[in-house]
């Protein structure tokens, strides 16, 4: 019997519209490029969704990689806020869920400042779910299994009673190993399909 539904956030219910970001803020192409391969997409910041570097520091190191581009990335950092845009169906369907009995929970990896801010300014969701696992606050990111473990510890949840989504297969697979019923996100229509046919296959 399914009792919860456990979302990864960015790219399941907000956008992490980095891209559209750095556009908006008017860097080009090559620039863009760069960053991508130097901030979003490099190791430094698995360290910071883990929690072991300040924002201070991660800035510091970007731009001691790439000095060229130290007023972007500063700037892109100061305006860090423009990559989250939660999608519209975020807010309802937490609240569809909730109002057919099921718990959310949030399990994702997310720098603890950027989560803050967040919560605060873009994340309409929030109040709604019945508690979150941090990766940046427990010190362990996803697909370790530790930070489902931590999940499942913390709320007293029973993996096979809950459905996960994430945008990401290791992270799947890493849930699945523990008994979830996971999925990867494709989009807002597709995992309701799944919850049914999940919660009708578990009855």
């Amino acid at each position: 019997m399914i009792k919860n539904v456990v979302f990864d956030i960015g790219m399941v219910l907000i956008d992490f519209a980095w891209e559209a970001a750095m556009k908006d803020l008017g860097f080009d192409e090559e620039c863009i490029r760069t960053l991508d391969e130097n901030l979003i997409n490099d190791p430094i910041w698995d360290q910071f969704d883990l929690g072991i570097l300040p924002e201070e520091k991660v800035v510091d190191m970007v731009v001691e990689k790439i000095p060229q581009y130290e007023k972007e990335i500063r700037l892109f950092w100061e305006n860090n806020l423009l990559t989250v845009r939660p999608y519209d169906y975020s807010e309802k369907w937490i609240k569809s869920l909730k109002s057919r009995g099921l718990k959310t929970y949030l399990l994702t990896n997310y720098p603890d400042t950027l989560f803050e801010k967040s919560v605060r300014t873009s994340f309409p969701f929030y109040p709604l779910v019945d508690g979150e696992v941090v990766s940046s606050r427990v010190k362990v990111i996803k697909p370790d299994e530790r930070i489902y473990k931590i999940l499942l510890e913390r709320y007293d949840l029973i993996p096979e009673e809950c459905i996960f989504f994430d945008d990401r297969i290791k992270n799947i697979n890493a849930a699945k190993k523990l008994g979830f019923n996971a999925f990867v996100f494709e989009g807002y229509e597709k995992a309701c399909r799944q919850i049914e046919e999940t919660i009708e296959a578990l009855k």
